[in-house]
């Protein structure tokens, strides 16, 4: 999947998450504290993979999220 941190970042606030905006990277939080960070522009699959198992979602729960 090609997908950018605009997209990622949608997705997060679906699922309830809060978003801090850096100059290179998009901090997740949940209420417990950092979740992930997300690097702005397009994300690798490696990269991707290890955001969402973060999240607490596979790539069947982001294709519906999108």
């Amino acid at each position: 999947m090609n997908l950018t941190a605009r997209q990622l970042k949608k997705v997060a606030l679906k699922l309830g998450y809060r978003i801090k905006e850096g100059n290179k990277h998009l901090l997740v939080y949940s209420e417990s504290g950092l979740v992930s960070t997300i690097p702005r522009g397009r994300i690798k699959a490696g990269t991707l993979a290890a955001i969402l198992k973060q999240m607490g979602i596979g790539k069947d729960d982001l294709a519906t999220l999108l």
